[in-house]
């Protein structure tokens, strides 16, 4: 009864991404935008190498990030919240299923961590946001690993 409860709240989670990355392909103006958007964040950004990162990396490379960020998002979407609704309503066993969930939450959890590491800083509800997907990612992991490895029902 208690998995019915976190396929929901990962549907949830999933559906987050996938409007998110919807929203910044459909716009297209993310892509283009990026570049100055990194250079706020790094601007004062409280983190040495994450700073150094987006200024000597992420902005110079900033319309690959862009493409990398938003299909990311919509890749985390689909997967985590389709993939959630699978498992809860059709073939709650699946291995392919748990396999296709993880790798989501490992996609989200990296985008969440990168935002977080950049942006986090810039306001309280951009860092608690993030941190509670990610703690929701890594629960997930933990969930898709306690079913894959060590085949708990």
């Amino acid at each position: 009864m208690g998995n019915k409860y976190l396929y929901l709240i990962f549907a949830s989670i999933g559906f987050i991404f996938l409007r998110s990355g919807y929203g910044k392909i459909s716009e297209g103006k993310f892509v283009g935008s990026l570049g100055e958007t990194l250079a706020k964040f790094a601007s004062k950004n409280p983190y040495p190498l994450v700073k150094n990162f987006l200024e000597q990396t992420a902005i110079p490379n900033s319309e690959v990030f862009g493409l990398l960020t938003m299909y990311g998002e919509v890749f985390a979407g689909i997967s985590i919240t389709l993939t959630s609704i699978y498992l809860l309503f059709v073939s709650k066993g699946s291995r392919a299923g748990y396999m296709i969930l993880g790798a989501g939450f490992l996609t989200g959890a990296f985008l969440n961590a990168v935002f977080w590491l950049s942006a986090g800083y810039t306001s309280a509800s951009t860092e608690s946001l993030n941190l509670i997907m990610l703690a929701v990612q890594i629960i997930g992991l933990w969930f898709v690993w306690q079913k894959l490895m060590v085949g708990e029902k």
